[in-house]
């Protein structure tokens, strides 16, 4: 008996274990419609992807832009970056770029780079301030933070830690 087909000639089955794939994919992490597209690409035709990605689009479990806020705001809370390395990391996974500048407009990169080198300085010796300042401001560009940025953050935990 052959399989059941859909109106646009598919086997239904064929439709139901890429969703099925794909719902297994987001029920681990949000992700962006190419991340689930790249995922499901050799397992399954290019129109059945292009299909199951619109329906998740449809039924709101893939969004671009909601995926690269809560990726900024996890970054915010759990592991700071500077705003270029958050960009970047979107950009492989596949997310717009005007999303990505949406997505950072509200940025606060000082608060960010203060959370991210605020701990690593606690650790760091005060007795000389170049070491101090060239080892954190190093952490800190390495973390994606430059500029004015990076410099005011290190002076100012130079400050709250030498005082």
């Amino acid at each position: 008996m052959p399989e059941p087909r859909n109106p646009t000639g598919h086997s239904v089955s064929t439709h139901q274990k890429a969703k099925n794939a794909a719902l297994r994919l987001l029920s681990y992490r949000s992700r962006s419609e190419k991340e689930v597209q790249r995922r499901l690409q050799g397992r399954f035709s290019t129109d059945v992807i292009e299909r199951t990605v619109s329906d998740l689009r449809r039924q709101g479990l893939l969004d671009d832009a909601a995926f690269a806020k809560e990726w900024r705001e996890q970054r915010e809370r759990f592991r700071p970056r500077g705003p270029a390395v958050i960009r970047q990391e979107l950009q492989k996974l596949g997310v717009d770029r005007e999303v990505i500048r949406e997505a950072l407009s509200d940025f606060d990169a000082s608060a960010n780079a203060y959370q991210a080198g605020s701990k690593y300085a606690s650790k760091l010796s005060i007795e000389d301030a170049n070491d101090f300042r060239r080892r954190l401001g190093g952490f800190l560009h390495r973390k994606g933070f430059e500029g004015d940025v990076l410099g005011r953050t290190v002076e100012q935990l130079w400050r709250e830690l030498a005082t």
